[in-house]
């Protein structure tokens, strides 16, 4: 068990940067300054500091010191009832706003400021608007990237060699995965934690279910669902298919050999980048680096529809936000949180982490300056196709854990398709009643 500490890294960019910032002989006064937390490490730590070195070279003015959370875990389960619940608090901070996190408890207790002004000259997809909107009508958060999942990424040259192309049926799949076993290669790596039991059934939703299912069933084991949305249930069809996919994608042999595709994530890595596997799904982070290598080129697809009338193609962690505190300085980080969510803003992000953004008015001309082509290509299939909320960012995190434990019964063969849809239209029936 990890013991309950935290430490935390403070960074004043300020500080840091002022050998090779120069200060502004405008800046006539002490600049206002404000204090903001965010997750340490690669993505959106080394995004939102480059973000915000845009903004403190720009508005000697407000001035923005940045803490470095390194704890991940403890800063995530304690944060919102200890650090940002303090009289002495952070001002803004880069957060995950999503029911696992406390966010919605946070809006509950008027923590936050609402950010509604933010959202008015547009930029971001429906979906990602509609999550952000909470049933008083205001928005207390902003979206920083998207983080789509799942990608199947594939190895170009075993492909090309074997004479395949990305699949559009899950028939096509299959036999993909048939002739590169015969070939000698493993067919699809994957985490089985997150991978095979969470993002996986994220995406196959998406799949099966269509846009009115969809938002019904991330709704409906709330308390406060409509008749309407409580009418879609995980013992309907589309429902069961989403687990009978799951059970061939093992029984069919498209999962790595071993038990249920079992494997971890730093191996399925390993496994793909030897060339050792023909695919390997993950999520849109592993366009941005995590794949990179010399052996062969890659490319992605998106796992084909199940239901031809289905929603889309694969959904986005969109709770990727920025909050501001309900505090005296809220007008001065309501400011910079403007410019992180503007598209100048969101480029610095883009340029400093290698993510793709979650706005819709950067083509991929503008993203290819400074992110390898794959990578701008999804971003600008963000600008395409939308952002629809992942499942597992919208539901409580006992739902959650409900899904991953049925899942996994359906993989290793101890309960059927329709008994998974049974006991997840339960958990649904339990929480509403609670």
């Amino acid at each position: 068990m990890k013991g309950l500490f935290r430490t935390t890294a403070r960074l004043s960019l300020a500080a840091v940067l002022a050998a090779a910032v120069a200060i502004s002989p405008l800046a006539a006064q002490e600049p206002t300054r404000l204090r903001m937390t965010v997750l340490g490490g690669v993505g959106a730590g080394d995004g939102t500091v480059g973000a915000i070195k845009a903004w403190n070279d720009a508005n000697p003015d407000i001035q923005v010191d940045l803490e470095l959370q390194s704890d991940e875990l403890n800063w995530q389960a304690t944060a919102p009832t200890t650090m940002f619940a303090s009289s002495d608090g952070p001002d803004l901070s880069w957060w995950w706003c999503s029911p696992s996190f406390q966010y919605k408890e946070m809006v509950a207790a008027g923590l936050l400021a609402p950010l509604d002004e933010i959202y008015a000259n547009g930029g971001y997809p429906d979906g990602t608007v509609q999550y952000f909107t909470e049933p008083d009508g205001h928005k207390y958060g902003v979206n920083t990237d998207v983080v789509w999942t799942p990608y199947v990424y594939y190895n170009k040259k075993i492909f090309t060699d074997l004479g395949l192309t990305p699949p559009t049926t899950w028939d096509e799949l299959y036999a993909i995965a048939a002739k590169v076993r015969a070939a000698g290669f493993q067919p699809m790596v994957t985490l089985y934690d997150y991978g095979m039991v969470n993002h996986l059934p994220d995406g196959l939703m998406m799949r099966s279910w269509t846009q009115q299912e969809y938002n019904a069933l991330l709704r409906n084991w709330s308390p406060d669902s409509t008749e309407a949305e409580r009418a879609f249930k995980w013992t309907d069809p589309n429902s069961i298919r989403i687990f009978q996919t799951l059970k061939d994608i093992v029984d069919k042999g498209l999962a790595a050999d071993g038990f249920a595709g079992i494997i971890d994530d730093e191996v399925a890595k390993s496994m793909f980048t030897s060339g050792k596997a023909a695919m390997y799904q993950t999520g849109s982070w592993g366009g941005a680096g995590m794949l990179e290598q010399d052996q062969f080129e890659v490319g992605y697809f998106y796992y084909p529809p199940i239901n031809e009338v289905a929603y889309g193609p694969v959904g986005s962690w969109v709770p990727n936000c920025y909050i501001a505190f309900n505090r005296d300085k809220q007008d001065a980080a309501k400011k910079v949180i403007s410019f992180l969510a503007s598209r100048d803003g969101a480029l610095a992000y883009a340029k400093a982490s290698g993510l793709t953004i979650g706005r819709t008015d950067v083509d991929a001309a503008a993203l290819a300056e400074f992110l390898k082509p794959m990578v701008a290509q999804m971003g600008a299939d963000v600008a395409r196709m939308g952002a629809p909320a992942l499942y597992e960012s919208s539901v409580p995190s006992d739902i959650l854990n409900t899904l991953k434990r049925t899942v996994g019964e359906v993989l290793t063969g101890v309960i059927t398709p329709e008994q998974a849809g049974e006991a997840m239209q339960a958990a649904y029936e339990d929480a509403r009643s609670r």
